[in-house]
């Protein structure tokens, strides 16, 4: 018989995909796999998660010893609560005490994460800069970003840093999904830009916006009110390193380079303006999930101390 092998999980839990991937005390990623968000969760965000993961793990015949969830929402700083799910169709009634529930039918230890810091957790291990300064900018539904500070993800006193989709510098005529008036994703998000779109019929797939409209002024707009986000966050923080990414910049003809050039525009001089450098996050459906299933294995399968701890 076949020994078991001992693994964790890692889950990035998304509006439109859910992502899982398992990961061994090796430190190996042994399987990845992608399902619409809808069609887990039918039965129940609970029910559709132990579901998945106990297919797998009977698959590769293996014990999970330990599972990280990435959210797209705000997760206290006892990593068990999801405080608000905005862009989720998930109840308050489906996410009381979820990771209690996770923890009894996985028998497993659970913790919950933002999923942009999974996400930078990923691009920092790759791109070697766990001992640097870094934010992370994901241009995809919202606005995601992340914070990587002092070895880990800076989460604040609460568990909830980072929210820079959520500054007031938007339409102060707009709602955004969280509630207030003038958040920043009213003007700059991949909701933003599929409103826009949708105002009236185009020739064009949504997913070509930047090939066809790349310089109308409301795109142009876009790009202006992203630049100088980019740009207070990294005068604020004086950042090393700025890793960007995400849905809305993986489009085809994205303008990166004047998207930095914007930002620049902004930066204090001579510094950071003459030192920070921009990299383009790696494209991988898959960079969230592994990231979970990175933490997971350090949280709850590595000996060692490390700084993910």
């Amino acid at each position: 018989m076949q020994k078991q092998r001992n693994v964790v999980a890692g889950v990035d839990m998304g509006a439109t995909h859910i992502r899982f991937c398992l990961r061994t005390a090796e430190g190996e990623t042994l399987h990845c796999e992608k399902k619409r968000t809808v069609e887990v969760i039918a039965s129940g965000v609970m029910a559709g998660i132990v579901g998945m993961l106990d297919e797998q793990l009977r698959h590769f015949n293996a014990r999970c010893h330990g599972l990280v969830m990435g959210f797209p929402a705000l997760v206290s700083k006892d990593k068990r609560t999801i405080i608000s799910t905005p862009n989720l169709p998930l109840t308050a009634e489906a996410l009381h005490g979820l990771a209690s529930k996770l923890e009894d039918a996985l028998n497993c230890p659970v913790e919950f994460s933002r999923d942009v810091n999974l996400q930078l957790s990923w691009d920092v291990m790759e791109n070697r800069l766990t001992q640097q300064q870094v934010l992370g900018v994901y241009l995809g539904t919202g606005m995601g970003f992340a914070v990587w500070m002092n070895g880990a993800p800076w989460t604040g006193a609460h568990g909830v840093a980072g929210e820079l989709g959520h500054i007031p510098l938007g339409d102060m005529t707009q709602h955004c999904a969280c509630g207030n008036l003038g958040c920043l994703e009213t003007v700059c998000s991949g909701l933003t830009l599929k409103r826009w779109y949708e105002q009236q019929p185009r020739n064009y797939a949504l997913s070509n916006l930047f090939v066809h409209a790349g310089n109308v002024p409301f795109v142009q707009s876009l790009l202006e009110n992203a630049a100088r986000a980019m740009a207070t966050s990294i005068n604020l923080f004086d950042p090393d390193a700025v890793i960007l990414g995400g849905g809305v910049m993986d489009m085809p003809a994205f303008p990166h380079e004047t998207l930095i050039a914007m930002t620049q525009t902004y930066l204090r001089r001579p510094l950071p303006h003459q030192a920070v450098r921009f990299i383009a996050a790696s494209s991988s459906d898959f960079n969230g999930a592994q990231g979970a299933a990175i933490f997971a294995h350090h949280r709850f399968l590595s000996q060692s101390d490390t700084a993910l701890r």
